[in-house]
């Protein structure tokens, strides 16, 4: 009776496989089975909201975005939007920061994603359900994730985007979650963030020196109290700001922050008149920042490196970096940084008395505003045409 006894051997094994997926405490579903290829453009993902009763003060919606973020392995042809990126961004088209309730499309169109992930968690008997959404300009997806633990459903969910969108990569190479641990999780800086989404900088940097100083190593509240002090202008408390955190950044070999950090110190070196320093920085800058493929900070690098070049006459040096600012914001598809170096370099052909070149980037720049719904850059865009049209009006 040999088809009896494979038969039993298969149920046997079956049963095996059921209970070590239920051990596992982590089960997933998604339709359909095959995802289409993403889209041009960079991955965004939306602060993950928070509906359960969990009492661990490590999560928020930026700590659970972060790591989500951290774990995803799409490939490089898919950048991902860091974390305060994307809170920029939706800051631009939504009044409320915590809010998923944006407009898609609009979202799609302001950031240049290829692919949005929206996520919410919720929890019923000590288990933790993650639903999310993946959009696309032409498809839109939902799955649904269940675990034993906010940590683990953020860590499946990951996993299960990564083997839709990337089939190349190898699950053995996943990170695990407690390899990293969100900057964003301390409850302080989660409120010293929402301060500053509100607009109050005095209560933001009130809660970002209390935990600097219980913290010293949270890169993100040194950096976020830094971009204070620089609005500002408090020169001397950036400076003592800066070098803490560039030295604590090299110390955990931290190359994006350290990018990031040092944008920061050539921005005050510019605004002190110390320009061969600031342009110094920023050629350091730009080494950790290519090290981690964080195209977004080089574009605003060269941005910054042609602004400084214009200032001190080196045109044709600025005009390379403005090119090459907007090469590195195309690699991203973000329209943003694009618009602002297209009109730094109408700006430069001006100054030249270059103006059928002034008027064609600044064409582009307003192709980008319009069809894009930038409306933050409309006003100064629409500003350095005229001036230009007024000029081809009277040569």
């Amino acid at each position: 009776m040999p088809p009896a006894r494979s038969s039993n051997k298969n149920k046997y094994i079956a049963a095996v496989l059921l209970l070590l997926l239920i051990s596992m405490s982590a089960y997933a579903y998604l339709m359909p089975t095959k995802a289409p290829a993403i889209e041009t453009g960079t991955i965004l993902v939306l602060p993950v909201q928070l509906a359960t009763n969990s009492t661990d003060s490590q999560w928020n919606p930026y700590a659970a975005m972060d790591v989500l973020i951290n774990q995803l392995n799409v490939g490089v042809s898919y950048p991902l939007l860091q974390t305060e990126d994307i809170i920029n961004i939706i800051s631009l088209i939504s009044n409320d920061h915590l809010s998923q309730a944006v407009d898609i499309k609009q979202l799609m169109a302001v950031s240049g994603a290829g692919l949005v992930i929206e996520s919410r968690i919720t929890s019923a008997n000590n288990q933790y359900q993650l639903a999310f959404t993946l959009h696309q300009q032409h498809h839109t997806e939902a799955g649904v994730v269940n675990a034993s633990s906010i940590e683990q459903a953020i860590l499946a969910t990951s996993s299960l985007i990564t083997q839709q969108h990337n089939p190349q990569h190898n699950p053995q190479h996943n990170k695990t979650a407690t390899q990293y641990h969100s900057r964003y999780s301390t409850p302080l800086l989660f409120s010293a963030m929402t301060q500053l989404q509100l607009g109050d900088t005095k209560a933001a940097e009130q809660h970002l020196s209390k935990l600097i100083h219980s913290t010293p190593d949270n890169l993100v509240a040194m950096r976020l109290l830094a971009s204070i002090q620089l609005q500002q202008h408090q020169y001397e408390q950036l400076n003592t700001t800066l070098i803490a955190a560039i030295d604590q950044a090299t110390h955990q070999q931290d190359e994006r922050e350290l990018a990031r950090l040092r944008l920061l110190l050539a921005q005050s070196y510019t605004e002190t008149d110390r320009i061969e320093q600031a342009l110094g920085v920023l050629t350091i800058a730009k080494t950790n920042a290519a090290k981690v493929k964080d195209w977004l900070t080089l574009g605003y690098i060269s941005q910054l490196a042609g602004m400084i070049n214009q200032r001190i006459g080196r045109n044709d040096k600025a005009r390379e970096q403005f090119k090459k600012a907007i090469e590195y914001h195309q690699m991203m598809n973000y329209p943003i940084g694009q618009t602002q170096a297209l009109n730094e370099l109408a700006e430069l052909e001006v100054i030249e008395f270059n103006y059928p070149q002034a008027y064609r980037y600044i064409n582009r720049s307003y192709e980008q505003v319009a069809h894009r719904g930038l409306d933050h850059l409309e006003k100064s865009t629409f500003k350095i045409m005229t001036k230009i049209e007024n000029k081809m009006q009277h040569r």
